[in-house]
């Protein structure tokens, strides 16, 4: 599997990942994707699939590169706090590679959330941030919303 910078971070990870929306398997198939070198695991809360991607990656978690994502209806601080939380848990690890806004909120001040992404690496519980289903203009505003930590990707909706 080919591999590409994930941003500008230094880290890379396989051109095409193993994405979770719609899935309905059990632990196998995930298991053999990583095995065939499909490492970049993307999930979300919405998806509700944390959890058999947790199973799936436990003995394997250092050899994966996870991605999930914040719902956009849970956009305000507390709600990024709580869902980041009920994520690692679900996942059933201590950190998360790439963690994500889903979609876009206008009806949150985008500073809010951002400052509750920057608290969640400032704590080590996510590495780096990005979004998904942005425009240019929101993901300007943001990148300028971030005060110590780039937005090291946006994942447009496109999939196989």
């Amino acid at each position: 599997m080919d591999l590409k910078e994930l941003g500008k971070t230094g880290i890379m990870v396989p051109e095409i990942g193993l994405g979770t929306w719609k899935y309905r398997g059990g632990v196998e198939p995930l298991e053999a994707g990583i095995g065939q070198g499909a490492w970049l695991i993307d999930t979300a809360e919405m998806y509700r699939t944390e959890d058999v991607v947790g199973r799936a990656i436990a003995s394997r978690r250092k050899e994966v590169f996870l991605a999930t994502k914040v719902s956009g209806s849970h956009l305000r601080r507390d709600q990024v706090l709580r869902a980041a939380d009920a994520s690692l848990r679900l996942l059933d690890t201590d950190y998360i590679d790439l963690y994500q806004i889903h979609w876009p909120n206008r009806g949150v001040p985008i500073a809010e959330t951002m400052g509750a992404m920057e608290s969640l690496v400032d704590q080590g519980l996510v590495k780096y941030v990005g979004v998904s289903n942005f425009n240019l203009g929101e993901l300007q505003e943001a990148q300028n919303a971030m005060s110590r930590n780039p937005i090291v990707s946006n994942q447009v909706l496109y999939s196989l």
